[in-house]
């Protein structure tokens, strides 16, 4: 059974911009276990990370997602992967 896409294919993808359910994102990396896209909004919010004790500590970047690139059986392109239109 061979793969849908190579791993070659996606880390072509890298550095592109993409829309994924309405959101413009940016593919930062590839990870292979489970195989899924990376990506950062193109335009991200800034929030407030808290410390144990719920007090503001410092301004992190949100927006980093993982998109799943294949089904779980590996035959198949994931549908959440099948949103991406570049």
């Amino acid at each position: 059974m061979s793969n849908p896409i190579s791993l070659e294919q996606l880390q072509q993808m890298i550095g592109l911009n993409f829309v994924w359910k309405g959101e413009n994102y940016i593919a930062i990396e590839i990870i292979t276990q489970p195989l899924a896209l990376i990506a950062q909004k193109a335009m991200p919010e800034q929030g407030i990370q808290t410390d144990v004790h719920g007090r503001a500590h410092k301004k992190v970047s949100s927006g980093i997602i993982s998109i799943p690139v294949l089904t779980q059986d590996g035959s198949k392109l994931h549908p959440e992967f099948l949103l991406i239109k570049l």
